[in-house]
């Protein structure tokens, strides 16, 4: 990951508030602290501390802040940082630049020597010169044009009890929400993000609670955000998963909650009461995870019959609801067994919790964890029949079929059954995953294995479906040089990917499948983005050493489409 391109490793939403405090300034200061080794502090509910470390190419080889946020491998607080970052190592402070070396080698980092503190525009400095009267003067006037600021000012400074913070953080959650909809009540893709604000700062005051031990009140506040962000999934365009995100994170924070270790039994089974009559809200109809999650959650308070009882009801009610057979209703019913499953090993002891495994192999979750066990007690033939089965069991569900060969291959493997190794692996090979080519030849005598690969180009060959990747990964693997210009020629559009391995021995050949490529590139764009590819492919022509080539097709192209200004302005573009 890179400062140029880390986006592409972002999950949209964390990206998204990342760059809205990049946008707001909210990385205060920062500085380097060795060579390419940077702390930054990000302005947030708290101020927190952000390293990067970076190579000479501008990689990120190391990052970490010390939010409390771990749902996602990177927080909005390291995004902002790469920005600014990224702005610092684009502008050269004494005009030297340092070029890259390696695959990158077209790419220039600016090297910067050892910096003092960057800062924003200090706003604490610049309140802090005001008297109080003028702050509360303005802190008032911008109350009573903004509700959401008047909102936020009650929420973190009124003194008041634990219900009327809860009410107050209803509100404020709804008034982002009425906010950023429309005149139907709709809350576009756009103004998602927005919409959730209230909902997030209601998070952090939750977890403010938690920190000071007030855990059902803590709790009471994570449960206001689910209740709003639910409702909200039903009259918003929650493509990015925003909405969906603020939710597991409540789920995660209430996780956190339960590994408290000074519940008590008391606790526990108000937290539980809370929880299990949460799972039976009717919001959650047509969100069945999300009901499951809370019941699985009550699996793990429950520390008397009672609770047990009550629970292993609610399971039986649910269950009673699901009827057929379908996928969805197989799905659900595994999920309340993997509940009842954990009470089981909870309450009952390991024993009885792997009677419970055996009694519900058809469900893959279940027969993964006996093969899981049987795998430990070194137990291959167990593993062997349990992974037949459940081949035979899910023949319909590809995914599965694999992941019970893939059992199979280990356990012939630590068993010495070579054959059987072998046979599982050319099955998984002739199913698109290369690993195993790779497997297959390390039990092979170097001598032996020219006699052997060709046998599976063949077999790839001739299966209706070609796993494409696996067979060209061969074909390079093997230097079947000559087989990979034919399957090129046969696809011209791959020989951007593999002129590189068929280059210097084909060279003319490689070219006339560019020009090829070109020309039916052409012959199909019709609008500016399809000129700019078009373009593209003859870039790369010359890339790959075919500049008189290059050339001459776009000559071509300007002689053949003289009626499309906008392909012909894109080809003059191109620099050869």
């Amino acid at each position: 990951m890179n400062l140029r391109n880390f986006e592409n490793f972002m999950d949209k939403k964390i990206l998204a508030r990342g760059l809205d405090y990049y946008e707001n300034e909210c990385v205060s200061s920062i500085e380097e602290r060795n060579a390419n080794e940077y702390e930054a502090e990000v302005e947030g509910t708290d101020l927190y501390i952000v390293k990067v470390e970076l190579d000479d190419q501008g990689n990120i080889i190391h990052t970490e802040c010390d939010c409390p946020y771990d749902l996602c491998e990177y927080c909005k607080h390291q995004v902002a940082v790469f920005m600014v970052l990224r702005d610092m190592l684009n502008k050269s402070v004494d005009g030297k630049e340092i070029e890259a070396k390696g695959p990158d080698a077209s790419v220039k980092i600016n090297k910067i020597p050892v910096m003092k503190k960057v800062k924003s525009t200090d706003i604490k400095k610049i309140l802090s010169e005001r008297t109080k009267g003028e702050l509360v003067e303005f802190l008032y006037n911008l109350a009573m044009e903004y509700e959401e600021i008047k909102q936020r000012i009650e929420l973190n400074f009124d003194s008041e009890n634990d219900a009327k913070e809860l009410q107050r953080c209803m509100k404020l959650i709804q008034t982002y929400i009425n906010k950023n909809a429309d005149r139907s009540g709709f809350i576009s893709y756009s103004d998602v993000y927005d919409a959730v604000k209230g909902a997030e700062m209601v998070l952090e005051k939750a977890r403010h609670a938690f920190d000071q031990d007030k855990i059902m009140h803590s709790l009471d506040l994570i449960l206001c955000v689910v209740h709003e962000m639910v409702d909200l999934l039903q009259y918003c365009d929650d493509s990015d998963g925003i909405v969906g995100g603020v939710i597991d994170e409540s789920f995660q924070q209430v996780d956190e909650l339960l590994e408290t270790e000074d519940l008590g039994s008391h606790g526990k089974e108000r937290i539980f009461e809370k929880l299990i009559e949460e799972a039976s809200n009717p919001r959650y109809e047509g969100w069945s995870d999300w009901r499951l999650d809370w019941l699985d959650k009550c699996s793990r308070l429950v520390d008397s019959q009672k609770l047990r009882n009550k629970l292993e009801a609610c399971l039986l009610e649910l269950t009673e609801r699901e009827k057929g057979s379908s996928w969805s209703t197989d799905y659900f019913k595994e999920r309340v067994n993997l509940i009842r499953y954990h009470l089981i090993e909870r309450c009952d002891g390991r024993e009885k919790a792997v009677e419970f495994i055996e009694q519900n192999l058809d469900f893959s979750e279940f027969r993964a964890m006996a093969i899981e066990q049987a795998m430990k007690e070194k137990d291959y033939t167990r593993v062997i029949q349990l992974a037949l089965e459940g081949e035979a069991h899910d023949k319909n569900r590809w995914g599965l079929v694999k992941q019970w060969k893939e059992s199979r291959y280990k356990a012939c493997s630590f068993s010495g059954k070579l054959n059987d190794q072998r046979s599982i692996a050319m099955d998984l090979i002739l199913d698109g995953d290369f690993a195993y080519y790779q497997e297959l030849k390390s039990t092979y005598d170097p001598k032996e294995w020219p006699a052997i690969y060709p046998k599976i180009i063949v077999l790839l060959e001739n299966q209706k479906k070609t796993h494409q990747y696996v067979y060209t990964r061969i074909l390079i693997e093997e230097g079947e040089k000559q087989k990979l210009l034919e399957h090129v020629q046969g696809s011209p559009s791959l020989v951007e990917s593999f002129y590189k391995y068929l280059l210097p021995d084909f060279k003319e050949e490689v070219y006339a499948i560019f020009r090829r490529y070109i020309e039916e590139a052409a012959a199909k764009a019709n609008s500016r983005k399809d000129y700019q590819r078009v373009c593209q492919i003859i870039r790369s022509l010359k890339k790959a050493g075919g500049s008189e080539h290059a050339r001459q097709s776009k000559l071509r192209l300007m002689e053949k489409y003289p009626r499309r200004p906008a392909f012909r302005d894109e080809l003059t573009k191109i620099k050869l």
